[in-house]
């Protein structure tokens, strides 16, 4: 037996021993101060992620690659082949204040809003790298909530700092399964690759920027612009842009191009059968399951002692994502849905004719949700069908108990469903209580 020794405890600095919130998200290594060595991290512990798996972390990988804290990566992760990356912002000022105004801060839907459109271009990022045959630079990614599974209040984990920025820089896991993305071997890397010091001058001094604009002037023949710039027209397929890459350096190592410009490409990679393909792994690797629990969308009991989590009237209120983007087209005849077919009545895939979702919510208003798509790209339900309040069905509801007064609700509602949640009025404020 040891006899009694006396010893203390005492908290560690977060700014020195940082752990996946703090470090991640919070961004505390790089708050005023960062500078002074006695504030500088010692240990990043890697907790509040996401993608692992009994076999593999997928996530702490990624993460620890983000920061440039993975270091067993081979000289040919940083060498070989060609690169896209995206050049400048994935959604305009103007875009999200437009969001900003109608959600406010606590809402999950300013989150899938802003989602959505970056979303939206992580697609035809993706669609493009494997268009050219080249790895796909994630762009850097912003969050307006926090991934938590619990409660958040005003879009933050509990624990944040109610002061935290929102929106902020976030990890790649945070939106996406990146498991999905490494099973279906997506040639991808992190968005600060290129600042990497392992990556050789020889990659980033061979770019070639891509202009997509009708007003965009070619370059002259014999100038160093004809080298370092590729002018295409809106509705240039996918398919055509690396002969273009390739007409203005044969030896090109990275390819950038902007959102407004990637946007205006038509979205076909050479065949129906081509596109279909890309759609089925795009449906995958895009999606994600994961949801939103905001406190000022839950009933005020909730959790509190006699709370039944299988009654719907007072069950909570999560809003889950992600939905996949919306497909490219599968035209029947296997021509191009492209400039010129306008004219004959055929939806253009390129050019701004091609309408994107709003928002990436699945289940808008439930406990529990039941869409995710399988990885052949099949649904588990079509979307519309998806629950838009715990009303409509969550997994867990009581219907002995409960089942008449829910009948009885979702007779008085349009079409006998939850109206879409606007996003701004809890939903605990606007449905009839049978506790």
């Amino acid at each position: 037996r040891c006899a009694p020794q006396r010893f203390s405890l005492a908290t560690l600095p977060l700014r020195v021993f940082t752990g996946g919130h703090t470090y991640f998200m919070q961004r505390l290594h790089n708050a005023p101060g960062h500078d002074l060595p006695r504030l500088s991290p010692l240990t990043v512990h890697f907790t509040f992620q996401y993608s692992d798996t009994p076999d593999y972390p997928h996530g702490k990988r990624q993460r620890a690659r983000e920061a440039a804290l993975w270091a067993v990566d081979p000289p040919d992760y940083y060498s070989k082949g060609t690169f896209l990356r995206l050049v400048g912002p994935l959604y305009s000022q103007a875009q999200r204040v437009a969001v900003e105004r109608r959600f406010p801060e606590w809402s999950p839907q300013r989150h899938m809003a802003l989602d959505a459109i970056q979303r939206a271009v992580v697609r035809d990022l993706l669609a493009l790298s494997r268009a050219l045959g080249a790895a796909l630079v994630m762009p850097p990614l912003t969050c307006s909530c926090d991934r938590y599974w619990g409660h958040l209040e005003n879009c933050r984990m509990p624990t944040a700092p109610r002061a935290m920025p929102l929106p902020y820089r976030c990890t790649q896991d945070s939106l996406f399964e990146i498991k999905f993305w490494n099973d279906k071997k997506v040639d991808f890397r992190e968005a600060d690759f290129l600042d990497d010091a392992r990556v050789p001058r020889a990659v980033t001094e061979a770019a070639v920027r891509v202009v997509v604009h009708p007003d965009a002037p070619l370059p002259q023949a014999g100038t160093a612009e004809e080298t370092f710039s590729a002018v295409l027209r809106p509705g240039t397929p996918m398919s055509e842009v690396g002969a273009a890459v390739r007409r203005a350096n044969a030896d090109a190592r990275l390819v950038e191009i902007g959102a407004a410009d990637l946007r205006r490409l038509c979205k076909w990679l050479g065949s129906t059968e081509q596109n279909a393909a890309f759609n089925a792994l795009q449906r995958y690797v895009l999606h994600e399951s994961a949801r939103y629990c905001p406190v000022e969308d839950h009933w005020p009991e909730v959790d509190r002692p006699g709370w039944d989590w299988m009654n719907p009237f007072t069950a909570y209120n999560c809003t889950w994502g992600f939905t996949p983007p919306t497909d490219f087209p599968e035209p029947a005849d296997g021509a191009p849905p492209c400039a010129g077919r306008a004219a004959a009545g055929v939806p253009m895939a390129g050019g701004g004719a091609f309408a994107d979702r709003h928002n990436s919510t699945s289940c808008a208003r439930a406990m529990l949700c039941d869409y995710h798509v399988r990885e052949g790209g099949e649904l588990s339900i079509e979307l519309e069908r998806a629950s838009r309040c715990n009303l409509e069905g969550y997994g867990g509801v009581n219907y002995t108990r409960h089942g008449a007064a829910i009948k009885a609700a979702l007779a008085a509602m349009p079409d006998g469903r939850c109206p879409y949640p606007d996003g701004v009025t809890p939903n605990w404020k606007e449905v009839v209580f049978d506790p």
